[in-house]
């Protein structure tokens, strides 16, 4: 292998040309290790450019940078401002509220009458409680529960009042809410034995 420098004109400054035996002639580079020719193009000069030039390259235009950090900024909010509303809706639920009760209907079967009743809610989930009293009293009211489900706007309720003894009498059924919230509905029903 021989080498050829030419200091003038040949190859330029800072390369030498190497000629192999049998091969091609190869340009070899020596100096702060940038490549003659760079794969692709960028968008500002090469490293050889400036090298060679001595100048830097220009930055873009500031007007283009304050606007990508501020596009880049308002999309982090949105993006964060998303996020939060889906985990809103996702985790927070509004309590189970009564919004009101009333009887339905009755159903007479020989000596007794089933009494249905509908307490409405805001259909949230959790447990509504409610109990029945009756007028004349014959015992002391009960308390009961019942689950509702998210999206259970209402929910139906029964008691069945049973007759004693031959006649008849009437009797007053209150449904009575005791929460969350309050509502109460009345009835008055007649029962023959």
């Amino acid at each position: 292998m021989t080498a050829d420098v030419s200091p003038g004109g040949g190859t330029g400054p800072g390369r030498e040309r190497t000629v192999s035996a049998g091969g091609p002639v190869q340009d070899v580079r020596y100096g702060p290790g940038v490549p003659v020719s760079s794969p692709r193009r960028q968008a500002g000069p090469t490293a050889e450019e400036v090298w060679h030039t001595g100048q830097r390259p220009v930055p873009p235009p500031r007007s283009r940078r304050r606007w990508r950090r501020a596009a880049s900024g308002a999309v982090t909010v949105i993006l964060l401002a998303a996020a939060g509303v889906v985990l809103f809706l996702r985790f927070h639920h509004s309590p189970l509220r009564v919004t009101g009760a009333v009887v339905t209907g009755q159903v007479t079967r020989g000596c007794s009458v089933d009494v249905t009743g509908r307490i409405t809610t805001n259909g949230a989930a959790g447990t509504v409680s409610y109990q029945w009293l009756f007028q004349p009293q014959s015992q002391a009211p009960q308390p009961m529960s019942q689950s509702v489900v998210a999206g259970q706007d209402a929910v139906y309720v029964t008691v069945a009042v049973q007759g004693q003894g031959q006649g008849g009498a009437e009797q007053e059924i209150t449904l009575q809410v005791l929460g969350p919230g309050t509502g109460t509905a009345t009835t008055r029903t007649a029962l023959s034995c």
